[in-house]
């Protein structure tokens, strides 16, 4: 119960950091483009069609900058945001097992070992 707290902190601490990061980084920075052109002239009816993919474009670098951030940081707090996949385990099945399995539907051998015996047959 301690990990479950421990990993719900750790997730919201990230979020609480890198939620204001995209909001005051990556927002920010394409709305600095697009304000600070109309500030000093640049911008204007004639010209909406260069700052607009231009402020897109540094909110883009922006935003690619923030995954980074986000994945370093997940990286190195050990955060897992998904429950890792069950693993296969590798089964042997000695000859006298195998002869004990031709018995049973082949389904059911393939089932249990996870090998076909069509040799059974």
């Amino acid at each position: 119960m301690a990990k479950q707290t421990e990993k719900r902190e750790k997730i919201l601490h990230m979020l609480h950091i890198f939620t204001s990061d995209l909001i005051l980084q990556v927002f920010g920075g394409a709305g600095a483009i697009w304000g600070f052109s109309e500030v000093i002239g640049l911008r204007t009816p004639e010209t909406v069609w260069f700052w607009r993919p231009f402020a897109s474009f540094v909110g883009a670098v922006f935003f690619a900058r923030w995954i980074v951030q986000l994945d370093a940081h997940i990286k190195e707090e050990n955060i897992e945001l998904f429950p890792k996949r069950i693993q296969q385990l590798e089964v042997t099945v000695s000859d006298e097992e195998q002869k004990g399995l031709c018995d049973e539907p082949a389904s059911i051998a393939m089932q249990s070992t996870g090998k076909d015996y069509n040799t059974c047959k």
